[in-house]
């Protein structure tokens, strides 16, 4: 059998120190910043894989390092020197594990909403356009949402840590039921009750707890806090449709977004408190929005990722 090319030595390698990281132990820092100086592609490559740490990155360097050891014994010294100082071992095959976890996809049609429980009893209610792949092992519990909008309420299970990965955000699940809403932009979480902890998809970072009623977004790698949303208030666009009496408009707004492919802002605060009554389709947020600008009397323009609304006619 042919030797594996340097690639897929420095891939295997990246493999260890996602692992290394997870793995639970005392993070040898020094040895892997020594690691990062020696060559400019391992950086990328390490931040590409843990970024998708459930994706074809890792499971490509997996088999390798299983072709390697069938080939050639000797070769895996370094490498299994590094895996043992790192781990104590092996205390990170369960993040190795989960790699390998074959996922299960769900998706809810647009303009639709979709319920799915999973097998701890967690249940996840997705908004119409929603798509994720859940893998589960006897070790973790891992949502990958890679569009939409969703709602967990997480089944208790201290053994097994469950988490949503959304984009460039990580949120954990500290016991609780909370939406994630993902566009292209930004991630946004909202705790109905509970707890959770919201942060970049990296290793490096800033983390933010959220408790009941409370809301954050992490846009690029910046993470803020937003007004706490009132008692009901999460995820409302589960009963589909919701009467509002006298709200201001603003309220509607962030309602769909929470499920709008786009973002949606407001250009100025008169339009923003505008006051709104009436039954309003939050599953269906782009024909929503363009039935209030008629009925309300305001301008949508498109541009750069997002609706605008705005006071008038154009």
């Amino acid at each position: 059998m042919a030797d594996l090319s340097e690639d897929s030595t420095i891939e295997w390698e990246a493999a260890q120190w996602v692992a290394c990281r997870m793995g639970g132990e005392a993070f040898d820092e020094a040895g892997f910043d020594a690691w990062l100086a020696g060559d400019a592609r391992r950086k990328p490559l390490f931040d590409t894989m843990w970024r998708r740490v459930m994706g074809a990155d890792m499971d490509v360097a997996l088999r390798a390092y299983r072709q390697r050891r069938r080939a050639r014994h000797v070769a895996l010294a370094s490498a299994a020197g590094l895996l043992l100082a790192c781990t104590g071992g092996y205390a990170a095959w369960p993040s190795v594990e989960l790699f390998l976890a074959q996922p299960r996809h769900y998706a809810s049609a647009e303009g639709g909403i979709r319920e799915v429980v999973l097998e701890d009893g967690t249940r996840l209610t997705l908004a119409g356009g929603a798509d994720i792949r859940v893998r589960y092992t006897g070790h973790d519990r891992v949502v990958e949402l890679t569009q939409g909008t969703v709602f967990a309420d997480v089944a208790h299970d201290a053994r097994r840590p469950f988490r949503i990965d959304a984009g460039k955000a990580r949120i954990t699940d500290l016991g609780t039921r909370f939406e994630v809403s993902s566009n292209p932009v930004a991630v946004r979480v909202t705790v109905e009750s509970g707890a959770v902890r919201l942060g970049a998809n990296s290793w490096f970072g800033d983390r933010m707890d959220l408790s009941a009623d409370q809301v954050a977004i992490l846009t690029g790698s910046e993470l803020s806090r937003i007004a706490n949303v009132g008692a009901g208030g999460v995820a409302r666009w589960r009963h589909e449709w919701v009467e509002y009496r006298d709200v201001p408009l603003s309220q509607v707004v962030y309602d769909l977004e929470g499920v709008s492919p786009l973002r949606i802002r407001i250009a100025d605060e008169k339009l923003a408190n505008r006051r709104v009554s009436g039954r309003v389709r939050l599953t269906d947020p782009v024909r929503q929005i363009d039935n209030l600008a008629v009925i309300h009397d305001f301008t949508i323009t498109r541009h750069d990722g997002a609706i605008f609304l705005s006071s008038g006619k154009p």
